[in-house]
Parts: structure tokens; sequence; C-alpha cells
């Protein structure tokens, strides 16, 4: 493995640096320590993750159309991603076209639809190798967090490196570091058509009107 490599053992360590604590975990770890890490570490991701839809886990998917008429009064239903993460981020006609499909209802993990073809961009979950540094940098201060308290018994510690990875409980997420990161990656995003977004915003309630913002 590359030295510059970041993976899920370099991860723990920087965090348990943050906190004050000797950097030494490895992947193979059986102590109290690896237990606690299996413990937090999906935590962690199902928080870090949630935050954002960021661009560095999307992907857009071709859905599988299925063979059976749906009941629900659509033509056609698709099979949605089984490793996304969350709802889809919208459902398209034509990937290269912003624009989402309005009509449409989704039932756990099918979307319904009149549209022959449906393509669904999504979020889905990729290994630390893949993370952005600045995303690996954040999320092991938020694991920091959760291992204060397990390990040092420091709720203060806790609080403080929460509000340093996420902010404030009023900032609802979107301060701290990640604040700042979710801000940079959306200004990388094109910007969407006002029409387009005003339009989305009275969509179908089966559709959410959610879809417009991305």
């Amino acid at each position: 493995m590359a030295d510059s490599e970041i993976d899920k053992a370099l991860i723990v360590n920087w965090a348990l640096v943050e906190l004050g604590l000797a950097p030494n975990f490895s992947i193979d770890d059986q102590t109290k320590l690896g237990g606690l890490v299996d413990i937090f570490w999906p935590r962690a991701c199902a928080r870090s993750f949630g935050l954002h839809d960021w661009t560095f886990c999307r992907q857009t998917f071709l859905l599988t159309r299925q063979a059976a008429t749906p009941v629900t009064g659509y033509r056609y239903g698709f099979d949605l991603p089984g490793n996304r993460v969350g709802p889809a981020l919208k459902l398209l006609s034509d990937p290269r076209r912003s624009t989402p499909i309005r009509d449409f209802t989704i039932e756990g993990k099918t979307a319904f639809c009149d549209d022959e073809a449906v393509y669904a961009r999504c979020k889905v979950m990729v290994d630390p190798v893949d993370w952005e540094p600045q995303f690996a940098d954040a999320f092991a201060i938020l694991l920091a967090s959760y291992l204060a308290v397990p390990l040092l018994q420091d709720t203060d510690m806790a609080n403080d490196k929460e509000a340093k990875a996420i902010g404030t409980p009023s900032q609802g997420g979107a301060g701290g570091i990640f604040g700042r990161m979710i801000a940079q990656d959306r200004s990388a995003a094109p910007v969407s058509d006002p029409v387009v977004s005003n339009a989305l915003d009275g969509g179908r309630a089966g559709g959410g009107d959610w879809y417009g913002k991305y």
C-alpha cells in the first residue's frame, strides 16, 4: 500500500490523535478499541454521508425495467440500485438533461413512472480510499467525537469535536468543517435553471419537490 493512500486504519488513527491518544489501530485489531471502531464507524458513516449529496459519491444508473405490469397505475416499474444511500437524487429520462421526471412514485425499492427508460442519479457508499482527502479529515474528527466518551469518558471533548466537525446543534449539521465543505461542493455543481426549479417546486407529491434542488 502506498504511503499516501488514505484507508480506514489511517482515518481511525487520525481520530485517535485528535483525542490525544496513540495512533495504534489496525484493521485486524481485536482489542476493545477494535470493537468500539466496529460500533461507531458505521454511525459516523451514516451521519457524514447523510449530511449532503456529495459529488464524489454520486453515480448515475440506467434502471432495470420490471416485466410485470404495476398495480400502481403507472406503465412501468424499475428496480432502484441496491447500493444507493438514501433516496435517489433524481430520476431522469435523459442522463444529460437536468430536467427530472416529475410524474412518478416510489415504493420500497421500485420506482414507477410512464417513461420507457429511466436513469437514477444516486448517492452510493464508497470505500475510504476513494474519499476526498478533506472529507476523510472531517470524518476523522467526527469519529473522534463518537470515541471520546467510551475511550476517555470526556463528554466535553465529544461535544467540542462534534462542533468542530459539523457545527453546533442549532446549525443542523451545516456548520464546522463539513459545513464549509458542503458550501464548496454545492458551488462546484452547475446552477439549475430557475424556471425549471420554480416549476419543480410545485411538482406532484409523488415525485418530491426537492428534486429540483440538484
